[in-house]
């Protein structure tokens, strides 16, 4: 039996033996380099704490101090006073020659001419006959009505709103108001030239026509100036309103 088991051991053995033995030889000497490596470290170590270093960073700064001056407030002297020359001012005096009174030749006397002349009657006036001069002409063109001394045309304000016939685009369209215009009464009870001066509806031609043709349907007096019958010049105004009667 024992015999069996020594043919049972492993053969490899050996080789284990001295794989171990090599690894730990190996290690021995490393552990040798180690502890000289150590050393040598040390030994610098201890050198650099001996020898003393150079001081490169601890630099002193001086910090230069700035020194304020002070200003100091120099007081001039006044200048001295000077005394004020007086000024003399010379007036230069000219001799003006004084005209002999008693001249050689006595001056020779002008008579005075005076523009005024006496007003008399004119003979060829006869004052005593009673007798006006002529009146001016009557002007045959027509004259504003506020001419001094006219008599200006009369007529019905009622008979010319009775000649307004309202649009019927102005009734659809809602609008009211007036047209001012101007129109010429002649002398012989007829309308001249008409012309619109103003008023809110004067934009709008159907107004306009209407307005005018009031106008030239109107039945007047001829103005009068000095008892003679004239062309007046006369302002009317035509309103247009829906709460009135027309006349269609």
């Amino acid at each position: 039996m024992a015999e069996e088991v020594k043919n049972n051991t492993p053969v490899n053995t050996v080789d284990d033996h001295s794989l171990i033995a090599d690894y730990l030889a190996e290690y021995n000497e490393d552990k040798k380099y180690f502890e000289i490596a150590l050393l040598i470290a040390l030994l610098f170590h201890l050198a650099l704490i001996w020898v003393k270093m150079p001081n490169f960073g601890n630099k002193e700064i001086v910090e230069e101090k700035k020194v304020e001056k002070k200003a100091t407030r120099v007081v001039l002297p006044p200048p001295p006073e000077q005394k004020l020359q007086e000024v003399k001012i010379e007036k230069k005096v000219k001799k003006i020659p004084i005209p002999d009174p008693t001249p050689d030749e006595p001056e020779p006397e002008v008579p005075i001419e005076t523009d005024v002349q006496q007003d008399t009657p004119d003979m060829d006036i006869d004052y005593t006959s009673g007798q006006i001069p002529d009146e001016p002409p009557v002007p045959s063109g027509p004259i504003s009505e506020a001419t001094v001394g006219l008599e200006k045309p009369k007529y019905s304000r009622r008979q010319l709103m009775s000649n307004v016939i309202y649009p019927e685009l102005g009734k659809k369209a809602g609008l009211q108001g007036m047209i001012i215009l101007q129109a010429v009464l002649k002398r012989d009870g007829t309308v001249g030239d008409i012309r619109i001066i103003g008023g809110n509806l004067r934009n709008y031609p159907f107004f306009r026509k209407a307005a005018e043709d009031a106008v030239r349907k109107l039945k007047f007096t001829p103005g009068k100036l000095r008892g003679h019958p004239v062309d007046v010049i006369m302002t009317l105004t035509i309103k247009f309103s829906l709460k009135t009667n027309y006349s269609r």
